[in-house]
Parts: structure tokens; C-alpha cells; sequence
């Protein structure tokens, strides 16, 4: 089996190793005396978890690959509301909230950086594409499904998938929930949740939300050169985000159910929530963002799915239909400096439509099939533009700021060393800088297949995926296409072992389809291209539980092959601008090592472990900036991760249950986006905590996150020195992690 999977370029000694750790844990787990087939779980046996990462529902020790799921309960008593919660409970995720709906993630170093996709995010098996930076609440559970995903959810999927489950309506019991938190940076946050059983079994649930943060940035408002102040609010990380989601299910007939949902999502906050750095080496972690335009962003989305099932004798077929309204306004301070100097705005409207036909095999045979067709339209018109401050046309040529970063005898202002006057700083010329539409097309057939026999399972995958992408630029006129169709396999084989646990090998394909570039300062640049990226997963496994069901394991192997890894880019084109965009960089290699375990100690308390490692580096022929990048690390991938969690619930005398929970989580080094001049970002450890009373019908419970106060960047980069005062061709930027903060949450059940 090993020798398989040194097939496709893998460094054979960094495997070794992995097999070598890979064995021993697998000894250790299986040792007789602990693990047995013919004992009943006992009463306060770990709870088994059903995930659909397959499309269908089935035990995640049973499913022969890696997949972390956190349930109902822990989100809602660790208050998990944003991506970044959800990145350091699981040590190979890496995920930096975004506030422009396109988060910065990766799983096992695959996945988006920037402006590229990588890992899709999912809401009740529709794919998130505009504002996957949401707040989706009242959930079931999250999936997050690691490594290539290609075979049964597509392209944009290379890197793993995100899944939120929504808690469905129950036609069996009525609920009603209202949360309330309260704590430091005034924030406030109400949530409702309600489930109300319906005629003929129908039933609806109902969910909605307002939250309000001043956030942990601040704007000093220094005084710029000419001493005037700007007077933007001090609170630069306020935001405001408010959602409602109602949905129906129950059967329309015999055979013929559905499933419903219409959400509504506003957010205003920050754009980013970058600091700047000066010293790449020397990193001071401020709160201070001293610029002239605070940055923001408003968004506002509609999404609107429907989902049927029909039930026959040995099969089941589900239809999704979704669709997506997303208007979306950033802007930006480019500069990041008190002087009114260079600003963008960038309006987007981006519209989804999604649907999938399922078929889905529902009997007792030893084989079990899926199989269906897809189908996706993603529309986006983008009407960008850079805002050049004291700045005026003559003639040919321009002043100020615009004259200077074209290299014209014109140039002045401050980028000139002079000091301006308040009207003069007023003055503004409006250059295009995206002005683009774009259509993706994306339609796939798709079947996957487990045969059992005797202890084996083998199971079959494979997807015909197609894209077609078309993009103008409506500033320059030039406009393209792309068309791409990509095979994507699956194979694995699994072991049921008589101890109830199982192993299996895995080997997956996934990709990111191509695109094109239409940014530049100058609005000039036509469509640069780029192709797709590839990668070929390995992955080796074992998963099962002790013999009295108080513990359950997982350890896992991978070694994934990753080609014309796709890597954003900020690149001076001269008279052009600087251009910004994507990058076919090179190919890299990456392997890896993951363990997963929970223990039930006693009644009350719950234990969990996972970590994991990554040793990955480019390979010959990878080169950017001049610079030969072979042999070095490829950006944000983590060298290792850990997490602890332990969960206290026990009666008190009162009759009611003292809750507690603590979480640790630990992140390793990694290089930032920019690929041949990296910014290390060094490792943080974050513990959070909370501890509270329960009952029946309410719940009282102190948070803290990031007890400790840890100062932690999420991701860490170049960025072009665009206003030029401080010297030196690029600023360092990175999106600074929360402090600590101190909520108090209210829950009442009624």
C-alpha cells in the first residue's frame, strides 16, 4: 500500500515517517486488552455522530476519510458565531475571517488565499459563494470535510469543504429559544429560535439575529502634514450585522417530501481588519489603523432554496434548488496613512443559482450507489474605482498622486514632499480599476459506489466537471473565455476490523478551475490569465471506539501532490501600475500526520484531543519574483496545530447543572502570502473558557476568549507601499486575531 502511494512525486523519507508514526498509533490503539468486539457500549458511552459528507447520512467512524464535525450543542455553549472560532477548533484549518465574504482558508495547506477559492463553504448542501463570511446560527452541526472533496462536490472544493447543517424543522415537539449577550467592546448580540409543529405534520422553524461590536481597532486621528484631522470615528472595527431565516418542511404526499428556507443576511463593519507593520521582523501587533477613510463594508444577501425528496422502493431522489442575491459596497484606504492620498470603492453585485438532482440507493445490498447531476450560474458585475486625492488632470497629465505613480514631470503633493492646503487635499480625480463582468458556468454529472464484502468495502467515485468562464472588462474592452473539463476520481477500501474499528486508504483528485486578471492601477491591464491548479490526495487511516464506547480515535496519514498551485499577487508593472491578481506559481508537495481523540472520564466530564502536522515545500521549477522557490515553504501552511477541549456538566444541589468548558488551541509558524519574500508569522496559543448554570429552562454562562490576551496575527503579508513615505518598495499587513473578551450570555427555553 505504501508503495501506491509514493506514486506521483512524494518525498519518500518525509512518508516514511508518517508511516512509522502511523503504525505506532495504530499499535497503541488496537492494544487486545483495551479494545474488544463483544462488549455493549455503556451508558456514558462518547455519542456517535452522523454526518452526510457523502451525501448521505452515516457514522462518522464509518466514513473512510477525515472529517471533523462539532454539534449543536458545543456551538452554541462555546458561542461559536464566526469563522475564526471554527479555525482553532481544528488544528489543520486555517481560516481568517474576511469581512468581504471571501475568507482567507486552507486545509491541510490547500485551499484560498486572497482572491482565490480553494475550500467551499456550504449551507444545508447549497455552496456559499458571496458571503461565506455570514453568521449562519440555530445549526445542527458543522462538517468539515479535509482534502481534495472534487468527486462529489466539484472544483472549489481542492482544498476540503465547510458545512453547515441548519437545525430542521420538527413536527414532533414546540421551541422557542432567546439568547442574549452582552460583554466588553459594547457589544450586544440577540438571537431567537423558534420551531412550531404545523397541520399534517408540517412544521417551521424560525431563526433571527442582531448583533452590534465596536470591535478592537481604533482610529487615533493624528494630525496629517498640514495639521488638520479627518475625524473619523474612533471605533474603525464597528460593526453591525442582523439575519433571519425561516423555513418549512413535511410531506406533500405519500411518497413526495420538502424542505424550504428563505434567508436574509445585512452586515456593516469593517473591510479588513489589517494592521500595518513597518519591520517584517520585528512584529508590534497594534490596535491602531491611522488612515484618512476608514474601511468598510456593506452587504446585504437574499437566498432563497428549495429542497424535494421523492421516496421509491430501494431509492430516494432529492432535488436542491437554490438562488443567491449578494450586493455587496468596499472601501478601502489603500495608502493606509492620515493623508488623503489614494482610496477605493468597489460595488459588486453578484446573483447564484444552483441545482442538483440526487439519486440516492435506500436498501440493504451489500452495494450502495449515488449518483446525480449538477448544475451552477455565478453572475458578478463589478463597477470599481480608485480615488486619487488632490489630484487633477491637465491635459495628458495628471498632479498629485497619480502624476507621481505614473512618473510624470506633474507629480505633487504629498507623494512630491509638499504640504498641502485642505481644498487641495479635497480635489479628486476617479480612475476605473475593476470594471468587469464575469460568468461562471459549472455543470457536472457525478456517481459514487461502496460494494461490502465479507470485512471490505470498496468504494468507487468519479465526476465529469465542467466550467466555463467568461469575463470583460468593460474599462479596457477586452473580454475572454475559458472552458475546462476536468475527470475527477475517487477510490478507497476499508477494513471493518471485529473491534468495531476500521481502517482504509483513500486517494482523491480535486481542482481549481482557471480565470483571469483585470486589475490594474492605470485600468489598462487586459485579461491575464491563469490556469487551474491540481491535486492528488493520498490519505491512510484508522477510526473506532474502546470496548466500553468511552473513547473514540482517529489517526490519519495523507501525502497530496499540489500543481500550478494558484497564489495571489501584488506586482509593479511599471507605467501599468501595480497590478494585482493570480499567479500559476509552481507545484509543491505536501504530507501530514493527524490524530483525533475523545474520552468520556466520568458522568460529568468530556475530554478531547486533536493535533496535526504538515511538512510542505515548492518543488524544482517553482518560481516567482526572480526567485527560485525550490525546497522552500509554500504560504499559509501551518507546520502544526493543537487543540484541547474539556466539558464539564454535573448536577448541583439545587437542581440545577454546573456547566464548564476550556478550550486550547495552538497554531505553528507559518510564511505569509507572498510567496517569494514570506513574512513569517509566528505561532500563538489561545486558550478560551467559559463557565455557567443550566436548567431545564434557562442557561446562564460566562465566555472569555483569548483568556491570556495573546497578540496573534491570522495572516500576514506584503502589500504595496503605494504612497511612498516611509521608503522601501512594500509595507508588511496582516489581520490582527482577537484580544481578550469578556461576554456574559442569557438563555431562556420557553
Amino acid at each position: 500500500m505504501f508503495f501506491v502511494i509514493t506514486k506521483g512525486e512524494i518525498n519518500m523519507n518525509k512518508f516514511y515517517k508518517l508511516n512509522i508514526s502511523l503504525v505506532s498509533a495504530i499499535c497503541l490503539l488496537t492494544f487486545p486488552s483495551l479494545y474488544s468486539s463483544e462488549s455493549e457500549a455503556a451508558d456514558d458511552a462518547v455519542d456517535e455522530i452522523v454526518v452526510t459528507a457523502r451525501k448521505r447520512e452515516e457514522s462518522l467512524l464509518d466514513i473512510p476519510e477525515s472529517v471533523t464535525a462539532i454539534g449543536g450543542a458545543d456551538i452554541e455553549r462555546q458561542n461559536i458565531k464566526n469563522l475564526e472560532d471554527i479555525g482553532l477548533l481544528i488544528p489543520s484549518l486555517n481560516l481568517s475571517p474576511r469581512a468581504d465574504g471571501f475568507p482567507n482558508v486552507s486545509i491541510r495547506g490547500l485551499g484560498s488565499f486572497g482572491n482565490t477559492q480553494g475550500v467551499g463553504f456550504y449551507l444545508d448542501d447549497v455552496q456559499v459563494f458571496s458571503d461565506a463570511s455570514s453568521r449562519f446560527g440555530d445549526l445542527d452541526r458543522i462538517e468539515v470535510l479535509k482534502g481534495p472533496q472534487g468527486t462529489l462536490y466539484g472544483g472549489s472544493n481542492i482544498g476540503g469543504a465547510i458545512k453547515f447543517v441548519s437545525a430542521r424543522p420538527d413536527s414532533s415537539e414546540s421551541f422557542k429559544r432567546i439568547k442574549a449577550v452582552i460583554g466588553e467592546q459594547s457589544l450586544g448580540d440577540v438571537e431567537i429560535s423558534v420551531n412550531a409543529p404545523l397541520e399534517n405534520d408540517w412544521a417551521m422553524r424560525i431563526f433571527g439575529f442582531t448583533t452590534a461590536n465596536d470591535g478592537y481597532l481604533v482610529n487615533p486621528n493624528s494630525a496629517r502634514v498640514n495639521g488638520g484631522k479627518t475625524g473619523n470615528k474612533k471605533n474603525i472595527g464597528e460593526s453591525e450585522e442582523s439575519g433571519f431565516r425561516v423555513s418549512v418542511a413535511g410531506p406533500m404526499n405519500d411518497t413526495l417530501s420538502a424542505y424550504a428556507s428563505l434567508r436574509w443576511n445585512d452586515y456593516e463593519g469593517p473591510n479588513n481588519h489589517w494592521i500595518r507593520e513597518l519591520d517584517k521582523n520585528d512584529l508590534k501587533h497594534p490596535n491602531t489603523v491611522d488612515t484618512t477613510t476608514n474601511p468598510r463594508h456593506i452587504r446585504d444577501t437574499v437566498s432563497a432554496m428549495l429542497e424535494l425528496t421523492w421516496e421509491y422502493d430501494g431509492m430516494d431522489v432529492t432535488s436542491v434548488t437554490s438562488h443567491t442575491d449578494t450586493e455587496s459596497t468596499r472601501y478601502s484606504d489603500l495608502d493606509i496613512s492620515q493623508e488623503y492620498l489614494l482610496d477605493l470603492i468597489r460595488p459588486e453585485d453578484m446573483k447564484v443559482f444552483t441545482q442538483e438532482l440526487r439519486f440516492t440507493s435506500t436498501d440493504d445490498s451489500s452495494i450502495q450507489w449515488l449518483g446525480g447531476f449538477y448544475y451552477s450560474m455565478y453572475e458578478e458585475k463589478m463597477r470599481s474605482e480608485l480615488i486619487w486625492w488632490n489630484t487633477q488632470a491637465i491635459g495628458d497629465n495628471f498632479t498629485g498622486p497619480l502624476g507621481c505613480a505614473a512618473g510624470m514631470d506633474t507629480c505633487s503633493g504629498v507623494w512630491a514632499g509638499e504640504i498641502l492646503t485642505l481644498e487641495q487635499e479635497q480635489m479628486s480625480l476617479r480612475t476605473p480599476f475593476e470594471l468587469r463582468d464575469r460568468d461562471k458556468s459549472h455543470l457536472a454529472a457525478f456517481a459514487n459506489m461502496t460494494s461490502t464484502y465479507d470485512d471490505w468495502e470498496l468504494g468507487l467515485g468519479l465526476r465529469i466537471d465542467r466550467w466555463e468562464n467568461e469575463s470583460t472588462n468593460l474599462d479596457s474592452g477586452f473580454s475572454s473565455g475559458k472552458k475546462e473539463t476536468e475527470i475527477l476520481p475517487k477510490l478507497s477500501l476499508t477494513r471493518f476490523r471485529d473491534n468495531g474499528s476500521i481502517v482504509y486508504f483513500t486517494a482523491s483528485k480535486g481542482y481549481e478551475p482557471g480565470g483571469f486578471n483585470m486589475t490594474s492601477l492605470t485600468g489598462s491591464t487586459g485579461l491575464l490569465g491563469f490556469d487551474k491548479e491540481e491535486a492528488t490526495s493520498f490519505e491512510i487511516g484508522l477510526k473506532g471506539r474502546s470496548e466500553d464506547g468511552k473513547t473514540s480515535y482517529s489517526v490519519a496519514a495523507f501525502s497530496i501532490a499540489y500543481d500550478a498551485r494558484q497564489v495571489e499577487y501584488h506586482v509593479d508593472q511599471g507605467e501599468e501600475g501595480i497590478v494585482e491578481g493570480i499567479i500559476n506559481m509552481g507545484d509543491s508537495e505536501q504530507s501530514g500526520l493527524e490524530v483525533d481523540l475523545t474520552h468520556r472520564v466520568s458522568d460529568f466530564l468530556n475530554i478531547s484531543f486533536s493535533a496535526g502536522t504538515v511538512d510542505a515545500e515548492w518543488k524544482d521549477g517553482a518560481v516567482a519574483g526572480g526567485v527560485d522557490l525550490g525546497g522552500k515553504t509554500p504560504p499559509v501552511v501551518p507546520s502544526s496545530g493543537i487543540n484541547f477541549t474539556a466539558d464539564y456538566l454535573k448536577p448541583t444541589n439545587n437542581g440545577n447543572n454546573l456547566a464548564a468548558s476550556l478550550q486550547l488551541s495552538k497554531t505553528g509558524s507559518y510564511e505569509g502570502l507572498q510567496a517569494w519574500d514570506p513574512v513569517t508569522n509566528p505561532s500563538y496559543t489561545l486558550v478560551n473558557a467559559q463557565i455557567g448554570q443550566t436548567s431545564e429552562d434557562w442557561e446562564v454562562m460566562l465566555n472569555v476568549k483569548n483568556l491570556f490576551d495573546e497578540e496573534y496575527y491570522m495572516d500576514v503579508q506584503h502589500f504595496p507601499n503605494y504612497y511612498l513615505l516611509d521608503g522601501g518598495d512594500s509595507i508588511v499587513i496582516g489581520t490582527l486575531g482577537q484580544p481578550r473578551l469578556v461576554t456574559l450570555s442569557f438563555s431562556y427555553f420557553f
